[in-house]
């Protein structure tokens, strides 16, 4: 027996072409009980559908691990034609989906805002904190060290200047410590 992904793929992969705007069959989603679409205009929204007590459930909402987001819902019969089940999802799950998208954003700049403002008055109680241009924030320290933090995906950058030999070592002896 097929499974509910391989068994509604091609419906909804004509479903996404009907709804446009890039929407497609997330096939990165490894789950063979729903199908997830995705589409880069809607950046971190997605559409979950699965069978739930013999219709198509559709649910619709911002991927976020730090905004709840409203989630939009519909349940369609599974023998609905893709155009059927498109107009249904434009109009029941793609309504306030840009909103939605726009409302995540603005939190999570408001988020980080936040999260920098506080490392930055944690940092300023160490040393004196300066501009860096495309930084986080320059430093430099009483002792003639200075540099500056840079914010990555994966955590933070720090570039110190000035550092004789000694220094280098403690520096390195306390990074092996962390």
């Amino acid at each position: 027996m097929k499974s509910f992904f391989l068994l509604y793929r091609p419906v909804f992969e004509i479903v996404c072409r009907i709804l446009g705007n890039g929407w497609r069959v997330n096939l990165l989603d490894d789950c063979q009980y729903r199908i997830k679409l995705t589409s880069p205009r809607f950046k971190n929204y997605s559409v979950h559908i699965r069978m739930d007590k013999g219709r198509l459930a559709i649910i619709g909402s911002v991927d976020s691990r730090n905004w709840r987001s409203p989630c939009h819902t519909c349940t369609v019969s599974p023998q609905r034609n893709p155009v059927e089940i498109a107009a249904d999802i434009e109009k029941k799950i793609l309504i306030n989906a840009l909103q939605d998208v726009e409302t995540s954003r603005e939190y999570e700049k408001k988020l980080q805002k936040e999260r920098e403002e506080i490392l930055k008055g944690m940092l300023s109680q160490l040393v004196k904190l300066e501009n860096w241009h495309g930084t986080l924030t320059g430093f430099k320290a009483v002792n003639g060290l200075n540099g500056h933090v840079t914010e990555r995906g994966d955590g933070y950058e720090v570039l110190i200047r000035g550092l004789d030999i000694d220094q280098l070592v403690k520096l390195s002896g306390l990074i092996k410590q962390l």
